[in-house]
């Protein structure tokens, strides 16, 4: 079980178990047990396209790294992947004009634990304008709304406005500078943006101190934690036997637009985390 005073490593994915379901939360990281069941089936085509994912975001990182994207097209055999590079590098290209950070990792305290964000891409445009770009793969994007309801869609942006100076220790920055854009390479319109401000900066950090408090409160008191009440959630989790939910996995194809490379338990190197204590 829990224990008093636990301090955890906190980011978008295992936040967003914890809204979903705070038992799988609890199970995943406070318990850290192992995965016994596959998220979907087949599960041939989930690995495929986990790798894919995976496959996508190296070849970003290394072209914001430098590397010509010469070599890094003749390293590309799967034509899957060929398709999307052929779509994001007229995008990339865009983006070398201005000061850029690729995969930088950012971390504030909150609540005696580390929220940690791993940013595929940050970019300055100019002094009043600063991107948050997050690579996306799933083959459909979600509505806009659906997206807005993500944890990451506003943790992103408030990690970052308490710790943009360490990128960018110029000049202070205002939360209505920044935008957090998805970038989506199989969908026909590519971005979905949602812009940030001073007002929602103060709205997410209510929102996360109530989820922390609510972490907090089961681990002082070292009960189990709830299981979610929506059964459908339970066709994706692979803790699903271990609660009474079910033994078979829901279909790949009737996933809801699962974010493949999202789905780790991710356990970052502290010491390689930027923190400002807040």
């Amino acid at each position: 079980m829990s224990k008093p005073n636990q301090s955890l490593q906190l980011n978008q994915s295992n936040l967003q178990d914890f809204l979903d379901c705070p038992r799988r939360f609890q199970l995943k990281v406070i318990e850290g047990l192992s995965l016994p069941a596959a998220y979907s089936e087949p599960i041939g085509k989930f690995e495929i396209s986990t790798l894919l994912g995976n496959r996508f975001h190296l070849i970003c990182q290394q072209f914001f790294s430098g590397i010509d994207p010469v070599l890094i097209e003749n390293s590309l055999s799967d034509p899957d992947l060929q398709a999307m590079w052929d779509k994001f590098l007229p995008y990339g290209k865009s983006l070398l004009k201005y000061r850029f950070f690729p995969e930088p990792l950012l971390s504030i305290s909150l609540l005696t634990h580390k929220l940690i964000a791993k940013y595929d891409l940050v970019v300055e445009i100019n002094s009043e304008k600063y991107l948050i770009i997050d690579w996306k793969t799933a083959s459909k994007k979600p509505s806009r709304s659906t997206l807005d309801k993500k944890l990451q869609t506003h943790l992103y942006p408030y990690i970052f406005s308490q710790t943009v100076n360490d990128l960018f220790p110029e000049t202070p920055i205002s939360p209505a500078c920044i935008e957090m854009h998805y970038w989506y390479p199989l969908a026909s319109e590519h971005k979905e943006i949602f812009p940030y401000s001073k007002d929602k900066n103060a709205e997410v950090k209510i929102d996360l101190e109530q989820i922390i408090g609510k972490i907090n409160t089961y681990i002082s008191e070292d009960v189990e934690f709830q299981l979610t009440d929506d059964n459908a959630v339970c066709q994706y989790c692979v803790f699903r036997s271990l609660c009474n939910r079910g033994t078979s996995a829901g279909s790949f194809e009737k996933s809801p637009s699962i974010e493949h490379e999202d789905l780790k338990n991710v356990q970052f190197d502290i010491d390689q985390v930027s923190e400002i204590e807040y």
